[in-house]
C-alpha cells in the first residue's frame, strides 16, 4: 500500500479589484474644478466681476469635498483586504505611509512654485498618516472622532493660534511642512481630519449597502440636514457680532465663512460634501448619464495630476491671475482643458501619470509581502 501523495499548498490568490465608483470620481472632479473656480474666478477682483456671487460658493467647500473623498478612497482601498489577516492591514498601512510621503513631497514642490494658492496636499498627506491608527476602528468610533474633530478641535486650534500668534488666522510659516500642518496651516489637520473620518464612514456605508439608491438618498438627506444645522448655527450665533468680532477670538467660533475652520463651517461643509456626493452617485446610477459624465469621471480619477497641472498653469499665469482676475476666460479654458485632457488621457493611456507613480510606489510594501509569502510557499 503506497502512501497518499502529500497535499501541495496553493500559492496565495490575488483578490480581484472591484470596479471604480463613477459617482465618486465625478464628485472628485467637482471638488477639483471647484477649487479652480475659487482660485481663478473673477469674484476675487476688488471691483467684482462676472459670477462674483456664485463663485464664492465653491470657496472652502470644494477643498472640504476633496478631503472627504480621501476618506472614501481609504475605505474603498480596504475592500480588497481579508480582515482576518492582520498582515493585510499592515500592507494597507504601509501603502498609506508611502502615499502620504509622496503626496506631501508633491505638495511641497508645488508650494515652491510660489503661487498665491494654499496647497492642500501637505495636509492631505498628514491626514493619511493620522488615519492609519483608526483603519480597523469600529464605525461608531469613527463617527465619534468625526464629531469631536468637527466641534471641539476647531475650538482648540483657533485658541492655540490666538495664544501663539495673537490671531486665529492661519500662519503657514510656523513649523511649515511639519507639526504646523496640524494647527497653524491653512488646512489644519486636527480640524480637517473630520472630513476624512466622515469620508471613511461613508465609504464603509457605500460598500455595505452595495451603493443602493436608498442608501444614497439617506446620504443626501443627511447632507442637507447637516448643512442646514451648520450654516444655520453660524447665522444664529453670529447675529449681532461685528466683522471685527467675527475675525477675533472667540467670535470666530461663530463664523461660518469659508476657511474660518469654526464648528459651524465644518459641520455645514460636511453637509454640502455629503449632498454633492449623493447627487453624483445618483446621477451615475443612470447609465446614459454616467456615460455623459465620463469626462468628469476621468478628471476625478486622476485628480492629483489635474490638481498639480492646474497649479503649474497658475504659476505660469502669475499671481495677478488669482488676486486680480479681470476675466473668466483663463478659468474656463483651464477647466475645459483639464476635463478634456484627462478624458483623452484615460481613453488612450489609462491611469494618470502621478496616480500611476503614487500607486507604484505605494504598492512596494504589498509586493514585498507577496514576495515573502511566495518564497515561503516555494520552500514548503
Amino acid at each position: 500500500m503506497t502512501d497518499a501523495p502529500a497535499t501541495t499548498p496553493s500559492p496565495p490568490a490575488s483578490r480581484p479589484t472591484a470596479p471604480r465608483l463613477a459617482g465618486v470620481d465625478v464628485a472628485r472632479a467637482v471638488a477639483i474644478l471647484g477649487m479652480l473656480i475659487a482660485h481663478l474666478g473673477t469674484g476675487h477682483h476688488p471691483q467684482g466681476g462676472t459670477g462674483e456671487d456664485w463663485m464664492w460658493w465653491f470657496d472652502g467647500r470644494s477643498s472640504a469635498l476633496f478631503a472627504t473623498l480621501a476618506g472614501v478612497s481609504i475605505a474603498l482601498m480596504s475592500r480588497r483586504l481579508d480582515r482576518r489577516r492582520p498582515a493585510g492591514w499592515g500592507v494597507l498601512s504601509g501603502r498609506l505611509v508611502v502615499r502620504a510621503v509622496v503626496i506631501m513631497a508633491i505638495g511641497v514642490a508645488l508650494m515652491g512654485l510660489g503661487t498665491p494658492v494654499a496647497i492642500i496636499l501637505p495636509t492631505y498627506g498628514v491626514m493619511f498618516l493620522m488615519a492609519i491608527p483608526v483603519l480597523r476602528a469600529p464605525t461608531w468610533l469613527l463617527v465619534l472622532l468625526g464629531v469631536l474633530s468637527a466641534t471641539l478641535a476647531p475650538v482648540f486650534v483657533l485658541w492655540l493660534r490666538t495664544v501663539t500668534t495673537g490671531s486665529p488666522d492661519p500662519y503657514d510659516h510656523l513649523f511649515q511642512y511639519g507639526v504646523g500642518e496640524m494647527v497653524w496651516g491653512y488646512y489644519p489637520a486636527l480640524v480637517w481630519i473630520a472630513y476624512l473620518v466622515v469620508g471613511m464612514v461613508v465609504g464603509r456605508g457605500l460598500l455595505a449597502a452595495g451603493n443602493s439608491r436608498s442608501a444614497v438618498l439617506v446620504l443626501g438627506a443627511a447632507g442637507v440636514a447637516l448643512a442646514a444645522i451648520g450654516y444655520g448655527a453660524g447665522v444664529w450665533l453670529s447675529a449681532g457680532l461685528t466683522e471685527e468680532e467675527l475675525a477675533a477670538w472667540p467670535g470666530v467660533l461663530a463664523n461660518a465663512e469659508p476657511h474660518t475652520d469654526s464648528p459651524p463651517e465644518v459641520v455645514g461643509n460636511l453637509g454640502v460634501t455629503l449632498a454633492v456626493l449623493a447627487l453624483c452617485l445618483l446621477l451615475c446610477s443612470v447609465r446614459p448619464v454616467e456615460v455623459a459624465l465620463s469626462p468628469l469621471a476621468a478628471a476625478g480619477s486622476m485628480s492629483l495630476t489635474v490638481y498639480s497641472a492646474q497649479i503649474v498653469v497658475i504659476a505660469i499665469l502669475g499671481p495677478d491671475a488669482v488676486w486680480y482676475p479681470v476675466s473668466n476666460e483663463p478659468l474656463i479654458l483651464l477647466a475645459l482643458g483639464s476635463v478634456l485632457g484627462a478624458w483623452i488621457w484615460r481613453l488612450f493611456l489609462g491611469r494618470g501619470p502621478l496616480e500611476r507613480l503614487v500607486t507604484w510606489l505605494s504598492s512596494l510594501p504589498e509586493r514585498a509581502v507577496e514576495a515573502t509569502r511566495a518564497a515561503d510557499w516555494q520552500h514548503r
